[in-house]
């Protein structure tokens, strides 16, 4: 599988996911696939009750940061608390959710691939797929 990729109907998809996203103010996890390996992998964090800011350097690196001064909400401490309740419910969530849907989706895996013959490298296409008689 390549999750590097130019494929034209997942940035397609990907544009209009992110427009949703963006119209109803909603935090997302995305993993898309197009045959016959193609991947594209986004997410967002940054709705507008979340406080966590992303970015990736002009070295490829990851950058988090968590904002929440009580100056940027004018003094209001319940408005903070709600902001930093929903951010730190929408992280735990996504950990929580995408940790049981990797399981569930490495059980799948080997499963799949013990029925058609399968076998991968590291995100690679799949190198050869054994005759099977199920």
């Amino acid at each position: 599988m390549h999750t590097d990729t130019l494929n034209p109907a997942l940035a397609a998809a990907k544009a209009q996911i992110e427009a949703v996203l963006h119209e109803h103010d909603l935090a997302a996890h995305v993993v898309l696939h197009a045959a016959p390996g193609d991947l594209q992998f986004f997410g967002r964090l940054d709705p507008s009750y979340s406080r966590i800011s992303c970015h990736v350097d002009e070295h490829g690196i990851d950058h988090v940061r968590l904002f929440s001064s009580l100056a940027h909400y004018g003094g209001d401490a319940a408005a903070q608390a709600r902001d930093l309740a929903a951010t730190a419910n929408m992280v735990r969530g996504f950990a929580q959710l995408l940790a049981q849907a990797a399981d569930h989706y490495a059980a799948l895996a080997n499963w799949v691939d013990g029925h058609v013959g399968a076998t991968h490298g590291a995100l690679q296409p799949v190198a050869a797929v054994a005759p099977t008689t199920h």
